[in-house]
């Protein structure tokens, strides 16, 4: 009982990163149009990130430690192993990449109104793009892993 309701928690944050790959798309379309949208983008993106980040890393700990799977253990579960792996990666992109990429977005918000005049904005954003589509295809190659590894593996 107790690992089923982790296991649907675990499940529950990896919807959530996934909504968050939506929402990205979605919202891009949009943001150099003002501060107050681009602002929005940051708070969404940030609080859906980091919200699913610790669920999934938390939920995938008391998951493996009350499976017998184990960490990083390639020769008995390869897809978890390669799961963990890239979790590691996101978890050094985040704070190497997005986060001081976004305190420069921010920065540069708090200088300029017009954030469609400012190129110094657009290099920026399209870099914290960049680092979201990696974190994105990460998180959606995690998430083919772990509803393919019975019928792969």
């Amino acid at each position: 009982m107790y690992y089923y309701t982790i296991l649907t928690f675990h499940i529950i944050f990896a919807g959530i990163w996934i909504s968050n790959f939506i929402v990205d798309l979605f919202l891009r379309k949009h943001l150099l149009t003002s501060n107050k949208i681009l602002d929005l983008y940051l708070k969404i993106v940030n609080t859906l990130s980091s919200l699913s980040a610790v669920g999934i890393i938390f939920t995938g700990i008391l998951l493996v430690t009350n499976s017998g799977y184990g960490f990083f253990r390639m020769t008995d579960n390869h897809w978890l192993a390669t799961k963990q792996i890239l979790m590691v990666v996101i978890l050094f992109i985040i704070p190497l990449f997005i986060i001081p990429t976004a305190k420069k977005l921010r920065n540069e918000m708090l200088k300029s109104n017009e954030l469609q005049s400012s190129t110094e904005a657009k290099v920026i954003l399209k870099k914290l793009f960049i680092y979201n589509n990696i974190i994105n295809v990460i998180v959606l190659l995690n998430f083919l892993f772990a509803i393919t590894h019975r019928y792969l593996g």
